[in-house]
């Protein structure tokens, strides 16, 4: 049971992050992938990976840093939750207008799935920390970049999903990763973590 489990994930993770083209068929055989379950298990470890890179780079460690570390789980737990919707509607709008069918829910699915990309963010701070690079500037420009690569996974994605060419999977993707940044509940969420973390030092 636990060994199938695991090759279930890998499969999953095989499929999601190198062989994407095979998601909308291979779905449906892998329990993992089609579970509401496995969504919130990714989101969860992402936003604590976020929350914690984001801690890394603001010392000094205090007890406010461990009120900031558990404010920012749960807002960014929020914000990974809801990005990836606000993200595949936007493109799948922009992919009707290519004549394409509506795909909502398999692109939601993969769009989902695809934020354990975030999980390398804690990895990526610990090794600018240790460089000597630190504070919030530095781990916005990491979060952007993570951002960025979230965006290029996804499109790469659609393009499989949608039967898209690769130059209007890529601009619908930077198209809807630009308009869904801007949603206020997102960059609300985030700045209120950055403020709670000015404050962490302090206490």
């Amino acid at each position: 049971m636990i060994r199938d489990l695991f090759y279930d994930f890998v499969d999953l993770l095989e499929i999601v992050f190198l062989e994407p083209l095979r998601f909308p068929e291979e779905m449906k055989e892998i329990p993992l992938a089609r579970g509401n379950s496995t969504h919130w298990a990714f989101a969860i470890l992402s936003a604590l990976s976020i929350a914690t890179g984001m801690s890394l780079l603001s010392p000094p460690y205090t007890i406010g840093t461990i009120g900031f570390l558990i404010f920012g789980f749960f807002a960014n737990l929020i914000a990974v939750r809801f990005f990836p919707f606000i993200f595949v509607i936007i493109f799948d709008y922009y992919a009707q207008g290519k004549g394409r069918n509506a795909k909502v829910s398999v692109f939601l699915s993969y769009a989902r799935h695809s934020v354990l990309i975030f999980i390398l963010f804690a990895p990526f701070c610990t090794v600018l920390q240790n460089l000597g690079f630190g504070g919030r500037g530095i781990g916005l420009l990491v979060l952007i970049f993570h951002l960025l690569v979230y965006s290029l996974l996804v499109g790469r994605g659609a393009k499989y999903i949608y039967d898209l060419k690769d130059k209007d999977a890529f601009k619908f993707g930077y198209t809807a990763l630009g308009l869904s940044i801007l949603f206020p509940l997102l960059f609300n969420l985030y700045t209120a973590t950055t403020i709670l973390q000015s404050l962490a030092g302090d206490f």
